[in-house]
């Protein structure tokens, strides 16, 4: 059986801190990232802050332009799901 998965919002605040802080390491404003992803500086505001998780295309574009790694990411956030040994 399969189990929908979400974010606790813990996960999700922390997400868009991982965000915040490789956007300013790059020196971006949520307005100059919003361009780059055609996106709206508000939607930008609401992941940093924990308001809204993006899906998972928009999660794979943020990621590559801030360069970030979605293993590094997913450990620091505390959301990789364990994968049985057996499976191939």
């Amino acid at each position: 059986m399969f189990h929908r998965r979400s974010a606790t919002q813990e996960q999700q605040e922390s997400f868009g801190r991982v965000l915040r802080e490789a956007r300013i390491q790059k020196n971006l404003t949520q307005e100059e990232l919003s361009e780059r992803l055609s996106c709206s500086p508000h939607w930008i505001n609401n992941i940093e802050n924990g308001k809204s998780s993006p899906n998972w295309v928009d999660t794979i574009n943020l990621l590559i332009e801030l360069e970030l790694n979605p293993k590094s990411l997913a450990e620091e956030v505390g959301i990789l799901v364990p994968v049985p040994a057996n499976r191939k």
